[in-house]
């Protein structure tokens, strides 16, 4: 078991990860079962509740799968050899080393900021093994497109930053730092990294399965949404909120322009394949909301609190998580891609639920076993308790086909 279990990156990875998501969710509706539907006493954490989610969403849920996806698939992109045993398990042993103490500090609230900085040396880590491999020489003459690995890595170190000054607030009690850490980890790192994933892998995915479909990857529109996630960062930190609208504006017509010339319609037959699509449709949502809620601090008003945020990150991030992991998990062990149609298609519909129950939590405040925040969460834990059954395992047993991975 433990041998299979070792023998890939994304095995481990995504394990943690799959760990993660169960843990930062229960953790999460305990919280908003005590502070918002206030069917008991708020917990009592160490450290500010709502501090320790963004930490947890950040930082802890989703990098385990981009790392377990990453290691697996940005060799390939650059014609560079697979990833040594040496080059993810040390990553994966102070990743998921850092989470274990982190959880610790809910109860006592050094050990949270000593678990991020151990984390952020296994991120450390392995942002050193895939800048290998992205600069792996190649013979004279063979040059494949390193573009998207690079902007890759460059993501992927904002991210770290972020995390550092997470840490640095958490230790603090700084707000400043926290913020800056939330402003550079979703808009310097998980968005970009979340899009370039979208822009290099979609139309290929989807090449590889509808007929007379053109690739559409124009290098030019990526950058230029990248500018303007980066844009978001730069202008929030500085204090401009009236201004962010702009950027948010010019990002969410881009996203759209893409999800039209990638043919959402069509995707619809081939569920494996919808699921990606579907949930760039939340990206582009998620941007338009951003910019009519910054277009409305613009005015000198307000407009929709927190969900903008939720419509990307509930809805694109974790949609794009159950299409892609599912997608890596299955076809890595030996399984055919298409049995996740009858398997984490009803899924996916399912967890649909999660983003618009929170969006919904908004506008319609509940109290109680009403309060839909906490039901998105219930939801939420649901879902991902569902699809770690079925999956789960596959991440400990050997390939039914022999082959190795």
């Amino acid at each position: 078991m433990f041998k299979a279990f070792f023998s890939a990156p994304h095995r481990v990875m995504f394990a943690l990860g799959a760990l993660q998501s169960l843990l930062a969710v229960l953790f999460w509706a305990a919280d908003l079962g005590g502070r918002y539907a206030g069917l008991y006493g708020a917990p009592a954490w160490a450290l500010p509740g709502i501090w320790l989610h963004g930490a947890l969403m950040l930082f802890g849920l989703f990098p385990p799968f981009i790392f377990g996806f990453l290691m697996t698939a940005l060799p390939k992109w650059v014609s560079a050899p697979a990833l040594t045993r040496g080059q993810y398990l040390p990553a994966f042993a102070l990743l998921a080393g850092g989470w274990l103490l982190f959880w610790g500090g809910l109860l006592a609230a050094p050990l949270a900021v000593s678990g991020l900085v151990v984390a952020s040396l296994g991120w450390l880590w392995g942002l050193v093994a895939l800048a290998r491999a992205v600069t792996w020489p190649q013979p004279r003459g063979f040059a494949p497109d390193r573009s998207h690995a690079y902007a890759l890595l460059a993501a992927l170190g904002l991210g770290l930053v972020a995390l550092w000054a997470y840490a640095w607030g958490l230790a603090a009690m700084a707000g400043d730092g926290v913020r800056a850490g939330i402003e550079l980890g979703l808009w310097g790192c998980l968005l970009p990294v979340f899009f370039i994933v979208s822009h290099r892998m979609l139309p290929f995915f989807t090449a590889a399965v509808l007929k007379n479909y053109t690739i559409y990857r124009p290098m030019p529109l990526l950058w230029l949404v990248l500018a303007c996630f980066l844009g978001h960062a730069l202008l929030a930190l500085v204090g401009w909120h009236g201004a962010l609208w702009l950027p948010d504006a010019v990002a969410a017509a881009v996203v759209i322009h893409f999800s039209w010339k990638w043919q959402l319609r069509r995707s619809l037959a081939v569920p494996m394949l919808a699921m990606i699509h579907g949930a760039t449709v939340w990206l582009g949502l998620g941007l338009v909301l951003y910019a009519c809620q910054g277009l409305a601090l613009a005015l000198g008003g307000s407009f929709g609190g927190l969900a903008p945020l939720h419509a990307i990150s509930i809805g694109y991030f974790v949609s794009m998580l159950l299409g892609m992991v599912t997608r890596v998990t299955l076809g890595h062990s030996g399984r055919p891609i298409n049995a996740g149609d009858q398997t984490t298609w009803p899924l996916f519909w399912l967890f649909q639920s999660v983003p618009l129950l929170r969006i919904a939590g908004e506008f319609l405040p509940l109290s109680g076993p009403f309060n839909l925040q906490w039901l998105a969460s219930l939801a939420w834990l649901l879902v991902f308790a569902l699809w770690v059954r079925r999956h789960g395992a596959m991440y400990l047993r050997p390939r039914p086909d022999g082959q190795p991975g």
